[in-house]
């Protein structure tokens, strides 16, 4: 049965009847565990579902009530679309009741529905007086106007006005969207008797079938690096399935795992595109390739706006040490406020960076809970902005700017205020659209239409996107890199690309220098001779005395005609040691006097042109020369015929075939 994608929580006090309700929704037992159906509490998560008429199935949540537990509950309510608030008639609105609506409006939970509970042991007066209560627990957030049903899961009263309000809740409620990459947070790891392990856990995004191979991020200290795992069986709401999207708790029974490989806390991800085709799994520890955008990103910081609730009860400062919770995984870090913030009091928010002391998957838009060093206090909670962000310093006063950049509803200004943020000047079309919370086809198509975002090389096959801005900034570091080199190495004809990579701060990934290279090359800013790049107008110049030596070397080159002096004979000649004679003969080189046959042997360029042509027309007329024929055609010795056939094999005009040559373009 297929149901609406979506997961029903609950929340409140500790014996308000949370589990008592979902029994009578749902006939399923949440308290699985034998301390929990001995004390009456619930320990752990439960999970149940719930079939609604003309809707189908849903998943239901049952969290633990006791503060003790706030981990637990945590941990289960990151995936919740709709959560019911449940409010004992007896007690009213208590603090756990409180903590819990705190965090399911920091975790951003899209609608709620109160439940009062067991009417059956008060009267309609006190019912009143704790819908009063509701309300003023309500009052200043989005639930403010979300239903109240009172109900006693004892007698049944108002459980069917509850199952209609929940249907009515999910009715036009808008799924998660399943086309992006694939994200369960691990709630539950045990083993099933011939099956091995199983794993349960919201799906926050993408989908899974069964024979995909996925992964298990983040890697951590006490874990196999590079866990990987085959998908055996999925089960959604206790029924085998195929595939499962997102917005469904999902059951993976993985093989190539043991029950140590794998906790809360850890996150599921898709590890290739495509199907395992038979049961061998990479060994743990295996190094993870191939897997692209397709994996979440892993961090260790990221940027947020954070919200601080009343229940901090003072201003949170800079630079506190916080305990977050994201997903299912609970992490300390450190908090900083940006833009030179101190502290930021309760019912306010701001800009911060959050330095975790372990990694987190993470995405763009995720929520997250904030709780006190010592876990006693919720302090707040945010959302992601940029899920792997470098160290802001205090000098850098756009940051705030920029990233308010990142908060906006409009898709454009997130797209380019991303990737003017991001690590690298340009990324990957899908890294991109993937770290602004957009589609592939999304993020592709504001490349062609936003003037502030190029697409390289353009935007009918687009490898790279980039802001404007970076882009050109990039462009101008790349071409006063090469104006810089050449003006203190004027002597030589232009910058080896592989330096001048490594000559640009900061250091550009190879593929982004690459096509930022190509960029110059197409617009004329740069031109290049084999590899090397050098801007137009560029001649090496030699200076001073080598200029007197280029010119004498120059004239006794020329003037020797098919038997120029070797290297070691021009350096006699010209009284210089032969070192300084390759660099001098190496600029007439670039400056196409001189041609370069051999390490010792230089031709003037039109001696060498009127060879080739002899050369040539002695082939179109014979056919083929050999050594010794082309020494009598040239009238040169030995020394000179070697080289230059090899030179003429090299540049194209000829062939070797035997003991003969061949014109190569005949």
């Amino acid at each position: 049965m297929s149901g609406p994608r979506a997961i029903v929580g609950t929340a409140g006090h500790i014996d308000h009847g949370k589990s008592a309700l979902v029994r009578a929704l749902t006939g399923i037992e949440t308290d699985r565990l034998k301390e929990e159906r001995e004390r009456g509490i619930s320990i752990e998560l439960g999970f149940a579902h719930l079939d609604l008429p003309d809707l189908g199935r849903v998943g239901i949540v049952d969290v633990p009530g006791h503060e003790r537990f706030i981990r637990q509950m945590l941990a289960g309510a990151h995936g919740f679309d709709l959560v019911l608030v449940v409010v004992a008639a007896d007690d009213g609105v208590m603090p756990q009741t409180e903590e819990h609506f705190d965090i399911v409006h920091l975790l951003g939970v899209r609608r709620a529905l109160f439940v009062i509970s067991k009417i059956d042991a008060v009267s309609h007066a006190r019912v009143e007086d704790v819908r009063g209560e509701i309300e003023i627990l309500a009052v200043g957030t989005r639930f403010e106007d979300a239903p109240v049903v009172a109900v006693s899961a004892r007698s049944g009263a108002g459980i069917e006005e509850l199952r209609a309000a929940i249907a009515a809740a999910l009715t036009d409620l808008e799924p998660r969207s399943d086309e992006g990459v694939l994200r369960i947070p691990v709630d539950r790891v045990f083993v099933m008797k011939g099956h091995g392990v199983v794993i349960s856990g919201t799906a926050l995004g993408g989908r899974v079938s069964v024979g995909d191979e996925v992964l298990v991020l983040p890697d951590v200290a006490d874990k196999p690096a590079g866990r990987r795992a085959r998908v055996r069986e999925i089960q959604v709401h206790s029924q085998s399935v195929e595939t499962a999207r997102a917005g469904e708790r999902v059951a993976l029974n993985l093989a190539g795992l043991g029950k140590d490989d794998i906790a809360r806390g850890d996150t599921i991800a898709k590890a290739t595109t495509a199907k395992i085709t038979n049961a061998k799994i990479t060994a743990p520890g295996a190094t993870v390739t191939g897997a692209g955008v397709d994996v979440p990103p892993v961090t260790t910081r990221l940027d947020a706006r954070v919200e601080v609730r009343p229940a901090a009860g003072r201003a949170l400062a800079s630079h506190v040490r916080v305990r977050v919770h994201h997903g299912t995984r609970e992490t300390m870090a450190r908090l900083v406020w940006l833009d030179g913030v101190a502290e930021v009091a309760p019912r306010q928010s701001a800009l911060a960076q959050l330095s975790l002391a372990e990694p987190l998957v993470a995405l763009v838009g995720d929520r997250f809970v904030l709780r006190d060093e010592t876990a006693k206090t919720t302090l707040g909670g945010g959302v992601v902005l940029l899920a792997q962000a470098q160290r802001h310093r205090r000098s850098q006063g756009d940051v705030v700017p920029r990233l308010q950049k990142l908060e906006d509803q409009d898709d454009a200004k997130r797209l380019y205020g991303l990737l003017d943020m991001a690590p690298e000047p340009a990324l990957d079309p899908a890294a991109a659209a993937q770290s602004a919370g957009l589609s592939l086809e999304a993020a592709i198509a504001l490349a062609t239409s936003e003037s502030g975002i190029v697409a390289l090389p353009d935007s009918k096959a687009p490898q790279l996107l980039a802001a404007q801005s970076r882009l050109e900034a990039s462009l101008g570091a790349i071409g006063a890199a090469v104006a810089e080199y050449l003006s203190a190495n004027a002597n030589l004809p232009g910058v080896d690309v592989e330096h001048l990579r490594g000559a640009v701060r900061p250091v550009l990934d190879a593929k982004v220098f690459r096509h930022f290279v190509d960029r110059l090359l197409a617009d004329g800013t740069l031109l290049r001779r084999g590899n090397l790049l050098y801007p137009p107008g560029h001649a090496a110049s030699l200076g001073g005395a080598d200029d007197a030596v280029a010119t004498r070397l120059l004239a006794l080159v020329r003037g020797a005609g098919m038997m120029p002096p070797l290297v070691k004979d021009l350096a006699t000649e010209l009284r210089v040691d032969a070192a300084r004679v390759l660099k001098v003969a190496g600029v007439l080189v670039v400056r196409e006097d001189l041609v370069k046959v051999a390490p010792d042997l230089f031709y003037d360029r039109a001696v060498l042109g009127d060879i080739a042509a002899q050369l040539e027309a002695r082939l179109r007329a014979d056919g083929e020369i050999t050594a010794a024929g082309f020494r009598d055609l040239i009238a040169a010795s030995r020394k000179y015929v070697i080289p230059l056939l090899d030179w003429f094999d090299r540049s194209g005009l000829t062939i070797r075939v035997g003991d003969t040559r061949k014109l190569r373009r005949a």
